[in-house]
């Protein structure tokens, strides 16, 4: 819109709608150069922000609408040891209908000699209550399983043993048929940790493999489906619980029901999205400096617009409802925009990555998290908006808009600071609201502001700097400095919308340095390179022997192995008692338990005192130091411990700091050997071979211990830390590409910058090049300038990221922190391509630029 266009009465209403809205309107009809920018970053904004708490609703919608499937029936009922006794069997079976099964680790053994480590689960005729067991591929159709020495087994053993459909495996002591291959399970998220690949067999091949014996580390699980009245009632499915609870108070059952089927990975789901609420944030602020940043360009263009309102009789008001219509209309196309992208999210994850998904989940479109991040993006909007609207609402009739070179010099008037400070308040409260973790959602907020303060800051300091040696060296590097520190200087720019990204990127990457290297150090050290598993206490002696016969260097320990769970602390029921969260996993199931005379390896005592060889008295147990002070146990305190279907009491004698990353035997509970002699059990040893040792030797070793001894089960410690390194690899993949999603918004907002201040250069380059500047010294000033901000950039952010990634290392992690140059260097090499790219573009367009029409309008 031009002022010859302006209405003959700014007091009165030219259509049915409000003046400012009809000018309004067809100020944008006209062009709105310069603010797709504006819709572009409130979009990827709000998009952030709704696409993270669509996929948190749609797993936890998932959780709930699936939780019969994910736990295989609508009540379960878990025992480790022991099968249940014919009373208890009695008192499920009444509920509704049973199937049982046993699940366990265990050794495969191919013809040709080879072994892998394998989770076994043994089923009834009754399995699965509720959905289908998927066989990939099969020598026969239907449940094959079921007949007697025929498995499922999972691809990747047949891939590590060299084996095909209806190939022979030893299992234990018996030689079973491969009778096809397992895919999808409605029962797998319930099942444990798997280390190997899953065999799926019935109970009569079980019996056939002589796996089962007193005191194996077996768990058994009840799964029950309720008559369709009492299935989908809560009340119902309480009363059941609670019935068997209280009718066999120490039979150690652990329950769980389809309300709450996965709470272990509904609790790393929460942890997940709590991490990566901190990315949208940032997203959601980088988007906003974004949008402040394109309004501004376009208010300073509409200044002799603005100044001939006023000269017509408009009032301030009046100026600022037309820019904030234009701005809340074009905030609703980018939050729309960001919507529909984040509603989107859960399907197009579900689309593209159906096989890697843990659950399938729940795609419709979720309100409530969508209805937060258009309140985010809203507030977001106002807060960036509304000061240079205000200056906007300044300007004077008076203002001379000829000069590309001049500073805009208005000042808002307090009550647009009051409001900004109310959007601001606002906006920092909704983050609080949406989040369960308040504290943490506080804190990370606070931090993001004060990154956002201190990269402002520093761009400002580059601006000093530059304007205090702009006269010396180069005249290229002259101009660059000078640029750097005059009107339109990029300096905050991008320091702020590169460096939040960036440094997000580098501490994620510090991060998952320092945690490999805490596993590979512990590796190298003293790790023992085997576990070995339900060894007889009688084949114990002989199965040292031929290891030390096999490997004569081999270093073995050991110690019985019992698995229990804790059921009340101090006498407060487990399920009540209010435990750190990092102290919280030790209630959330059973427990390796073992007793010993002496201290364990790898342990110290730091409070209270061991017992004595021979120890006659009462139960008394070592407890982990770390655990009990978040537990809130301390010397003399009573816990009570469910171990074979009767629960133990024992007081604290001694409290220990275990060295966990050591991988040495150790025990969260060591007991008095009083306690728990006379209980079932069987002996858990470690092999330590000599560093460096052949493949050939190792195999050797393992392979003489298995044919000798079937039913133990080796786990090799190598492979568990590989499937660790693997996991955290993944989790740290999928953080740095949500993080990146943060450089992406960076560089809209500095596209942005740079395109607000493209006329000013053009204008500059060609001011220069008629006082016979060259094109290669306007090149190299131009690239220069870019090279030296994103150098800077990448400096401060850094240090910023390592500042955070040693402190999260420390007390977050408790590892030691790992300074990654690798790391260091990738980010530096990022910035400067992303700036130079950005650099190249706009010193090509400068270049392009005509001399004649500047020249002319001056």
């Amino acid at each position: 819109m031009t002022a010859s266009r302006a209405p003959a009465s700014l007091s009165g209403s030219r259509f049915s709608l409000p003046l400012a809205f009809a000018m309004a309107l067809r100020e944008l009809r006209s062009g709105a150069g310069g603010l797709t920018v504006f819709v572009l970053c409130i979009a990827l904004g709000v998009a952030a922000v709704a696409a993270i708490g669509s996929l948190a609703a749609s797993f936890n919608e998932a959780l709930a609408r699936q939780g019969r499937l994910l736990i295989g029936g609508d009540l379960t009922f878990e025992l480790i040891h022991r099968q249940a006794n014919p009373e208890e069997r009695a008192a499920i079976d009444a509920l509704g209908q049973v199937s049982e099964s046993a699940s366990f680790r265990a050794m495969a053994r191919s013809d040709g000699g080879k072994s892998a480590l394998i989770e076994v689960k043994a089923v009834d005729e009754a399995y699965p209550l509720y959905g289908e067991v998927s066989i990939i591929e099969a020598d026969k159709s239907g449940p094959v399983w079921r007949n007697p020495s025929v498995v499922l087994v999972e691809r990747p053993l047949l891939d590590r043993l060299d084996l095909k459909v209806g190939s022979s495996l030893a299992i234990g002591e018996a030689t079973v048929t491969i009778g096809g291959v397992l895919g999808q399970q409605p029962d797998r998220l319930a099942d444990r940790l798997a280390y190997g690949p899953k065999v799926l067999m019935s109970r009569e091949t079980l019996a056939a493999t002589g796996l089962v014996q007193p005191g194996s580390l077996i768990r058994w699980t009840y799964r029950v489906k309720l008559p369709a009245p009492r299935a989908g009632d809560k009340e119902g499915l309480g009363d059941a619980r609670a019935g068997i609870e209280s009718r066999f108070p120490q039979s150690g059952f652990a329950i769980h029901d389809w309300t709450d089927p996965a709470p272990s990975l509904r609790r790393e789901a929460d942890r997940f999205t709590q991490f990566i609420n901190f990315v949208g944030l940032t997203a959601l602020l980088l988007g906003g400096i974004g949008v402040g940043n394109a309004i501004q360009s376009y208010m300073n263009k509409k200044r002799d617009i603005i100044a001939t309102f006023k000269c017509l009789g408009a009032a301030s008001r009046l100026v600022l409802a037309v820019y904030l219509i234009q701005a809340l209309l074009l905030a609703a196309v980018g939050i729309a925009i960001g919507l529909l992208i984040g509603a989107l999210t859960p399907a197009a994850l579900s689309a593209f990555y159906a096989d890697t998904l843990p659950i399938t989940l729940a795609v419709e479109p979720h309100p409530l998290p969508l209805l937060t991040a258009f309140l985010a993006g809203l507030l977001t909007m106002v807060l960036f908006v509304l000061w240079p609207l205000g200056r906007a609402a300044s300007v004077s009739p008076a203002v001379l808009m000829r000069s590309y070179l001049a500073e805009e010099r208005e000042r808002a008037a307090w009550p647009y600071a009051a409001g900004v400070a109310a959007a601001g308040l606002a906006l920092f409260a909704l983050a609080i609201a949406a989040s369960e973790e308040r504290a943490v959602t506080a804190s990370i907020s606070i931090g993001i502001v004060v990154a956002f303060l201190l990269l402002t800051g520093f761009g400002l300091l580059l601006q000093r700097y530059a304007a205090k040696f702009r006269r010396t060296g180069p005249p290229s590097l002259g101009l660059a400095l000078a640029s750097i520190a005059g009107p339109g200087s990029l300096a905050r720019s991008i320091a702020v919308s590169l460096g939040l990204g960036l440094g997000l990127l580098v501490a994620v990457a510090l991060i998952h340095r320092s945690l490999l290297t805490e596993i590979e150090s512990n590796i190298e050290i003293d790790a023992p390179a085997y576990y070995f598993l339900d060894i007889e206490a009688a084949d114990l002696a002989p199965f040292q022997q031929l290891a030390k016969r096999i490997e004569p260097e081999a270093k073995l320990d050991e110690a019985p192995m019992l698995r229990g769970r804790i059921v009340a602390l101090k006498g407060v029921p487990a399920d009540k008692v209010k435990a750190a969260p990092d102290a919280r996993w030790v209630l959330a199931g059973d427990r390796g338990l073992t007793y010993t005379d002496t201290v364990p390896r790898a342990s110290t005592l730091v409070a209270g005192e061991w017992w004595p060889k021979g120890y006659a008295g009462p139960p008394l147990v070592s407890f982990d130091a770390e655990l009990a002070e978040g537990l809130g146990l301390k010397l003399g305190d009573p816990i009570t411990v469910n171990i074979l279907g009767r629960n133990v009491e024992a007081t604290i004698a001694s409290l220990r700091k275990i060295d966990w990353e050591s991988l040495a035997i150790n025990f969260v509970m060591v007991f008095s050997p009083n306690t728990l002699e006379g209980a079932p059990h069987r002996m858990l040893t470690t092999l330590e071979l000599p560093k460096g040792i052949p493949p050939e030797r190792e195999g050797k070793v393992i392979q003489g211990l298995a044919e000798s001894f079937p039913l133990v089960t080796a786990i090799k410690v190598g492979d568990i830390v590989d499937a660790a390194k693997a996991m955290l690899g993944k989790v740290m993949t999928a953080i740095s590409a949500t993080a990146g999603v943060t450089l992406l918004i960076g560089t809209a907002v500095l596209a942005g910058a740079v395109a607000a201040g493209q006329e000013r250069r053009k204008y500059l380059a060609v001011i220069f090049k008629t006082l016979g500047a060259t094109r290669s010294r306007i090149v190299r000033a131009e690239l220069l300038e870019f090279g030296l901000l994103g150098l800077a950039t990448a400096v401060l952010a850094t240090v910023i990221a390592t500042v955070t990634a040693w402190a999260l290392c420390r007390w977050a992690f408790e590892v030691d922190f790992v300074f990654s140059p690798r790391a260091v260097v990738e980010t530096v090499l990022l910035a400067l391509a992303f700036v130079l790219s950005i650099g190249a573009v706009t010193t090509w367009l400068v270049l392009s630029a005509k001399a004649a029409p500047y020249l002319r309008a001056e």
